[in-house]
């Protein structure tokens, strides 16, 4: 159990409570479709959910900014520069989390599931992981693939609490219908919503 790494975050100023701050990141974007399958394209998925979940997040009290907010909006050439900016962003920013939008795909069809990824097991965004998981799951009957630690940029280089989320698998075909779909969409937003509010408030 990872209760030990439960947290209430706010700063104060005077005797005023901050909003808990959240950034949001739209994976991929610009000229990088990221993964491809079944006629869905992943950044249109992700942007789509990651604009949703901004919405809910300003709407429910947190301080929130979000990296792309467009389908043509131009990320930074090369794609190390580009996670690497994304950090840099949540960094100066002050984020007290950092949650990224994902979409998976798999040469097995086959795949499915829900997973998020962090950059180390037992660290500070494992709670915040599981808590995100199991809501998604629980309300969107996918698979539970369960929390992986992973290298990736965007988790190494962040310096608050952070979480990588994979929707699901465009390889899959039943998956990519699901993923394609604005109603399933704006459910996913609000299963991430609940798990981010089930594990942190925004005061």
């Amino acid at each position: 159990m990872h209760n030990i790494y439960r947290e209430r975050i706010f700063r104060t100023i005077g005797s005023e409570k901050m909003a808990v701050k959240i950034f949001v990141d739209a994976g991929h974007g610009g000229t990088d479709p990221g993964a491809v399958g079944n006629g869905v394209i992943e950044q249109y998925v992700n942007l789509s959910v990651a604009t949703q979940l901004a919405a809910l997040l300003k709407a429910g009290g947190y301080e929130v900014k979000q990296y792309r907010t467009t389908t043509t909006e131009n990320v930074l050439p090369g794609k190390s520069a580009d996670l690497t900016n994304r950090a840099r962003m949540a960094n100066e920013w002050g984020a007290d989390y950092f949650v990224s939008i994902h979409t998976n795909s798999s040469p097995n069809p086959a795949a499915n599931g829900f997973e998020a990824y962090i950059y180390r097991l037992g660290n500070k965004a494992q709670p915040l992981a599981e808590s995100i998981v199991k809501s998604f799951v629980s309300r969107l009957g996918s698979k539970d693939n369960g929390v992986h630690a992973a290298n990736f940029a965007v988790l190494r280089q962040t310096r608050m609490p952070a979480v990588l989320l994979e929707l699901g698998y465009l390889s899959n075909p039943t998956e990519a219908l699901n993923l394609n779909s604005p109603a399933w969409q704006t459910a996913a937003a609000e299963a991430i919503y609940a798990g981010i509010y089930n594990y942190v408030k925004p005061y």
